[in-house]
């Protein structure tokens, strides 16, 4: 089981951004930035106050607890900013407006399914837990294929949607596990240095994968391609 990630005063990202759509749905004002400042430290404490919790100014499991909301089609548009900065966040393309409408519900039930849990197309506990601590981006593109490629040894699909998104977890999964070469990563000189390709190789094929990053969440796997001799 997943433990919700600990936020506080110089964390900075997608689910610091989440924590503070979410202090706004429980009217505490604040400009959801994706930067754990002072501001955010004295919201997450009346927060606190309010609900008898330890007002330490930091989210851990029961602040996260007591901040998430169900979301649902027709929910306010700062909770749905939240749920789909998060789906970005884990690899879904899809826009961050406000809108819960049929983009958004199939993008959460294809996430609900890819996790293996109840199919509903609604963002309860259980989807919200999934959401912000399932799916870990990290310092490189190279840990970030690495990380894919032991889940891919281990045949673990579970392991796999950890750091990579499921149409590229799903295509690695699928192929043939030989004793390939790593290659290394390089950056996409058409896309900039938000963007590497990690290879491996082996005579006859290659394993190419699209490793992505932005300014604060870390790197993780956006697509994978078998290539063929």
């Amino acid at each position: 089981m997943p433990t919700w990630p600990t936020q506080q005063l110089g964390s900075s990202g997608e689910d610091v951004r989440t924590v503070q759509f979410l202090l706004n749905v429980h009217g505490q004002a604040i400009s959801a930035d994706g930067v754990f400042g002072p501001a955010t430290r004295t919201a997450v404490q009346a927060f606190q106050t309010a609900r008898h919790l330890t007002a330490d100014g930091i989210v851990g499991d029961r602040t996260w607890q007591a901040l998430v909301v169900p979301v649902a089609p027709g929910a306010v548009p700062v909770l749905v900013h939240a749920i789909q900065g998060q789906l970005r966040k884990n690899g879904w393309r899809l826009a961050v407006d406000g809108n819960f409408g049929p983009a958004t519900t199939r993008a959460v039930r294809d996430f609900q399914s890819a996790r293996s849990l109840a199919v509903d197309g609604t963002v309860g506990p259980a989807t919200w837990l999934s959401l912000v601590a399932g799916f870990t981006r990290v310092d490189s593109a190279t840990t970030a294929s690495t990380r894919l490629w032991d889940a891919w040894g281990a045949n673990d699909r579970s392991r796999a949607l950890h750091n990579a998104t499921q149409a590229a977890a799903d295509l690695v999964l699928r192929g043939p596990r030989p004793a390939m070469t790593f290659q290394g990563c390089s950056e996409d000189p058409q896309l900039g240095s938000t963007t590497q390709v990690c290879s491996y190789t082996i005579e006859g094929s290659a394993l190419s994968l699209r490793v992505l990053t932005d300014a604060s969440d870390g790197w993780y796997v956006e697509s994978a391609l078998w290539l063929a001799d």
